[in-house]
């Protein structure tokens, strides 16, 4: 009995199972309804469904191994199936009005507001709207109410029950195709994603579209759960399907950005430069061609071009260009980019490196002007092209900056141009047309002949080629150096000589080379001496002499008929008649030009000497050839040491003293021609300003003499005159002494204090005691006293006062003071006490004398001593009626001028 249960319980769930499993039945009548459905397929759903049948098969499979799984699990539960009770096999019986019927296909929600069910007629089920747009497989299922839903399922399980309305039935598993809303691109990121056709047909995989971007033209989301997308390239083209993990979404047509870190150079000339991928234009690669740079990102664009962004060395965004544009380089070197050309080395210090760390490296001096082979080289993306240069035994150099070579035509080298001639010392050598160095003559015809060469070349064998003319301006060929003598000039020979010339004519051409196409007026080196080294014979029949100056600077070739031959340095003799005054006191003057034999200038100083000539010396100097009144010869003197002068008076010194005119019978002069103005017998004791003095060839010093109104009145030989100097000279003291005498006293009442004393003048003695001197005739003192005193106790001679004049009251009378200076010391005179401190030529210890208005009834002078610690400060120290005091400059009475008696 147990054994029927459980075959029929068997039977039942087989019958509800492959109902599950889309098996039809003749009994159901949705079958019909499905085979219906089936014959009116579209021709498109056939070929759809034609694509599908593998993955429908799939589906199938794995139904089917659901379905084994299930068996599996009942045949091990069968034992409490037999124990279930009827009624649980009644309950599932009634519950098959609910279960699918039908084949299974596959649908898309189409619709954003769908619902899903839990059950038919049931709960809502919240899934979040996240469903819509994807593909399920799905059932037809009739609720016990009679309203239609599908019941949609996954590969891995079923979801919930679905209005029809809010599905479309679609063909196959991709499900229903949805059109992009908007321009959308996308770049293919994997290689190993699954290419399908449109037609969901597999293609292969995305390697040989990896990195490309394209147009994401629509999406389908497929039942297996994953999205695929329809690419299309920039004709519109389709590019087939591809998952969407395959990709990754741009912002725009560029693409995505991929960022790197590499260096390209460019390669091609005629390309744009763009500023961006909006391709807002730069310019173009011209100005970058061959030039390596840092690309730090690039784009796979959807017009089917990658673009790459160039960065320079310092990180300055340069463009985007083309991939066609560049080419990747190992390094920041740049690419290689092969040559077979020479170079010849320029810069004999430059650095040629032995890689691009530039860290290992060696200097260019031992390769300086040689020649090299370049078989390639990169343009580093430091901007700077680097050369690989190898030797003429094949032995790699370095890389060399392109800057420190010039790039030649052959591997002869770099041309140097020159213009010398040689004379050939080979009668036997080649002469080359070529540097094949297959086509060539013997020198023999040319052997000891002289021609000229152009210029040279230093060749790639290591030899040095001369390129060689004849006289006529024809082309002999290449000859190597060591197949002649060098010279300097189309005469020939070069003639050695160690020679003066002087220059002597002042506008003649002396040339720089013998092309006599390139030279310089002799205008600035006219009577100039210049050494000479060498001289040519030219073949025109002149000699030319070769011109150096005193610091060794080469002039140029001379015609020897514009100079004169001279025995030594100092140059040609110049004859002039003319007188200079020495006015360097320790030059020297020399006896000869070999500067070794000279004495100083020191007795020599402030004389006047006759020039007899004049030398300009090779060494750029002009030097005076001297003799003194006498017709003695003193020497040559540096023009630099005297002033040259309109005659034998030589040069006007600056003085300002005062002479008085002791002396008759001397002549007062007009000029030094010698036209006699008057004589001195009549101006004995008069006085004069002395502004300038000459000091005569003849020996004799004359004074420029002017008179008290400054007016000038001629010159004077100083024998005749006798210089007035200070008050302490004249009374044999110093104005420290006569300071000294009053400072020690400034303080006390030895001076200060002392009363006035006024009488007659018959004992000068009792107006000269002050406070502090014991005498029998008390204190008292004048103004004058106060003067006589102070200047005798200052170690003055009084008597040069009292001895002079027959005035009355000797050295205590103002106007014996006056007289006395006036004639025999410096002094100046002024209008008011203001205009003498303006002056500023008192000092303390002067002498002010005030002169009296003699108009005046009371009239009378004063005198004192200056006592300000400057020039301008109005300080007086004098004796006046209420005694002796320092105040500020005044006279008790009127006064009509200032004198001032400068104590030195």
């Amino acid at each position: 009995m147990k054994k029927r249960k459980v075959l029929w319980v068997y039977v039942l769930l087989i019958f509800l199972c492959c109902s599950l499993l889309g098996f039809k039945f003749p009994i159901v009548d949705s079958a019909a309804e499905v085979t219906s459905s089936s014959t009116t397929t579209s021709q498109e759903e056939v070929e759809y469904t034609s694509i599908s049948s593998t993955t429908f098969g799939k589906m199938r499979e794995s139904s089917t191994n659901y379905s084994e799984e299930t068996f599996s699990t009942l045949d091990k539960d069968n034992e409490k199936i037999l124990e279930s009770d009827k009624q649980d096999v009644d309950k599932l019986k009634a519950s098959v009005k609910n279960e699918p019927i039908g084949e299974k296909f596959f649908v898309s929600i189409i619709d954003e507001n769908y619902i899903l069910l839990k059950t038919p007629d049931g709960d809502v089920l919240n899934d979040n709207k996240e469903n819509y747009q994807k593909t399920f497989s799905a059932q037809e299922v009739i609720s016990e109410s009679g309203k239609k839903y599908y019941l949609l399922a996954t590969p891995l399980k079923e979801i919930g029950y679905l209005n029809p309305d809010s599905t479309e039935k679609v063909t196959g598993e991709e499900g229903k195709y949805f059109p992009s809303l908007e321009d959308t691109y996308a770049s293919i990121t994997s290689s190993e994603g699954k290419l399908f056709t449109p037609d969901f047909r597999e293609n292969g995989t995305t390697n040989t579209l990896k990195n490309q971007t394209f147009k994401i033209d629509g999406f389908y989301n497929h039942y297996d759960g994953k999205r695929y997308y329809l690419l299309k390239n920039g004709s519109d083209h389709p590019v087939g399907i591809v998952e969407s993990t395959a990709v990754e979404k741009a912002q725009t047509q560029a693409g995505i950005k991929h960022s790197v870190n590499d260096y390209y150079s460019v390669i091609e000339d005629d390309q744009k430069v763009w500023k961006n991928l909006e391709f807002e234009e730069l310019g173009n690669s011209k100005t970058l061609m061959e030039r390596t740079f840092n690309v730090k990102e690039w784009y796979y664009h959807f017009n089917g071009t990658k673009y790459f962004a160039l960065y320079d060395n310092s990180g300055m965004f340069k463009g985007i260009v083309e991939e066609k544009t560049v080419q990747k380089a190992n390094g920041p070197g740049g690419i290689w980019l092969a040559a077979n050309q020479y170079v010849t080395i320029t810069k004999n210090n430059w650095t040629i490196w032995k890689d691009f760390n530039f860290k290992n490296g060696s200097s260019t001096k031992n390769m300086y002007q040689r020649t090299y082979r370049v078989t390639g080289w990169y343009w580093h993306v430091n901007g700077t092209k680097y050369l690989s240069v190898y030797d003429n035994k094949g032995v790699w150099q370095g890389y060399l900056n392109d800057g420190g070579a010039n790039v030649v035509s052959s591997l002869g080298g770099k041309w140097n141009s020159t213009n010398q001639y040689v004379t050939i010392t080979k009668n036997n050598w080649m002469i080359w047309k070529d540097f094949n160095f297959k086509n060539g003559s013997s020198t023999k015809n040319m052997y000891q002949k002289t021609y000229r060469v152009t210029g040279w070349y230093r060749h790639y064998n290591g030899t040095k080629y001369l390129s060689v003319y004849d006289s006529k301006g024809k082309w002999q060929g290449y000859l190597n150096e060591g197949g002649a003598q060098a010279v300097n000039n189309p005469g020939g020979k070069w003639n050695a000589t160690n020679q003066y010339v002087t220059i002597t004519k002042s506008n003649w051409t002396i040339w720089k080379d013998f092309n006599f196409k390139n030279g310089n007026s002799t205008k600035n080196m006219y009577q100039k001496t210049y050494r000479v080294t060498g001289w040519y014979r030219h073949y025109n029949g002149t000699k030319y002499l070769s011109v150096y100056d005193n610091k060794g600077k080469w002039q140029g070739y001379l015609n020897e008929g514009g100079a004169q031959a001279v025995n030594n340095p100092g140059g040609k003799w110049n004859a002039t008649n003319q007188y200079v005054t020495v006015t360097k006191k320790n030059w020297t003057i020399w006896k000869d030009f070999n500067f070794k034999n000279g004495v100083s200038t020191k007795n020599l100083q402030s004389k006047t000497y006759r020039v007899t000539g004049w030398y300009r010396h090779f060494n750029g100097t002009k030097y005076l050839s001297l003799y003194n009144n006498k017709g003695k010869w003193q020497g040559y003197l540096n023009e630099g040491g005297a002033a040259k002068v309109s005659g034998a008076q030589g040069t006007g010194f600056s003085m300002n003293k005062s002479v008085l005119v002791i002396k008759s019978g001397y002549s007062i002069w007009n000029n030094f021609k010698w036209q006699e103005k008057t004589r001195t017998n009549s101006l004995i004791n008069k006085t004069y300003q002395v502004k300038w003095y000459y000091k005569h060839m003849n020996g004799s010093t004359y004074y420029s003499l002017y008179d008290s109104n400054g007016k000038w009145f001629g010159y004077v030989n100083s024998g005749a005159v006798r210089e007035r100097r200070g008050v302490a000279h004249y009374l044999g003291t110093t104005r420290q002494r006569v300071v000294n005498e009053l400072s020690a006293h400034k303080h006390d009442r030895f001076y200060l204090g002392t009363p006035f004393r006024l009488a007659g003048f018959s004992n000068p003695e009792m107006f000269v005691v002050p406070n502090g001197v014991a005498s029998p005739y008390g204190p008292g003192m004048n103004c004058t006293g106060f003067v006589a005193c102070v200047s005798r106790r200052g170690g003055g001679n009084l008597n040069r006062i009292s001895g002079i004049t027959s005035r009355v009251g000797g050295y205590v009378n103002a106007y014996n003071w006056r007289d006395a200076l006036t004639r025999n010391t410096e002094y100046y005179s002024f209008g008011s006490i203001d205009e003498l401190l303006r002056s500023g030529r008192a000092q303390k210890g002067d002498l002010i004398y005030l002169e009296a208005v003699f108009t005046d009834p009371f009239h009378d002078c004063h005198i004192g001593i200056f006592w300000g610690n400057r020039s301008n400060e109005n300080r007086f120290w004098h004796q006046v009626i209420d005694g002796n005091k320092i105040s500020h400059i005044y006279s008790g009475t009127p006064y009509s001028k200032v004198y001032l008696f400068p104590q030195d």
